[in-house]
């Protein structure tokens, strides 16, 4: 009987390995602090789940300042074929000061359109040129650091429902001190030409290349920094 419930766990275990050997992703749920100037600015949360053959993400961002607040959210369903991200579905809320903003699109990749779920209209997108939301983006520079490759190029629906061309260049590995504790991770600097506005990335490998920290500057001044508080 033990050897019949020993064999089982093992065949469940392979099961389980496999899928995510084919998925290449594993799901996770972090949260983040927000800083500028080294004083709480907010807070951040990235969840990825994968539920009957599709990855879920979803990204929350909440800061303030004085009197002004800001909160921007994004939800994108993915599968991944033979390593690329495909999205299927995404919507974008921002809301807070001024004026609240969002967009929601869906991908048929089958009938090679993009859908503006609003107007329920095809948009002049080509989904087999631009096949990933930018939110999803992340989690395709997540796979992609693995490799050996140190720059990466993709185009992208934005959260306005745009084209756009992402870039990206893999700088080298650093040691960080975080909310999280003491952890090595690889940083990718954001490739943008003709703009003040500079972000990198970085990825602990140990972490499964999850996102450890991604900091934001304008003229060369911080704007908000996101840092690793916990994992799962």
């Amino acid at each position: 009987m033990k050897l019949v419930q020993g064999l089982a766990a093992m065949i469940a275990l392979a099961a389980s390995t496999t899928v995510f050997a084919m998925t290449a992703l594993t799901p996770y749920e972090t949260r983040y602090e927000v800083t500028r100037g080294g004083s709480n600015y907010g807070e951040a949360v990235r969840t990825l789940k994968y539920e009957e053959g599709r990855f879920k993400l979803y990204t929350e961002t909440e800061i303030s300042l004085l009197f002004l607040s800001d909160r921007r959210r994004f939800w994108s369903e993915f599968s991944l074929d033979d390593g690329n991200v495909r999205s299927h579905e995404f919507t974008y809320k921002r809301s807070g000061t001024g004026r609240n903003k969002g967009f929601s699109g869906s991908f048929d990749h089958d009938q090679q359109v993009v859908i503006n779920k609003e107007t329920d209209q095809p948009m002049s997108i080509d989904p087999s040129v631009y096949h990933m939301d930018e939110a999803a983006s992340i989690e395709q520079l997540r796979l992609d650091v693995r490799g050996e490759e140190a720059d990466y190029r993709y185009a992208v629906v934005d959260e306005k429902g745009q084209t756009d061309e992402l870039m990206f260049k893999r700088v080298g590995e650093e040691t960080l001190q975080l909310p999280y504790g003491e952890i090595k991770a690889i940083k990718v600097e954001r490739i943008r030409e003709n703009s003040r506005r500079e972000t990198d990335y970085w990825f602990a490998p140990e972490l499964d290349y999850v996102l450890v920290k991604m900091e934001q500057r304008e003229d060369g001044d911080e704007v908000a920094t996101l840092q690793l508080k916990t994992f799962n």
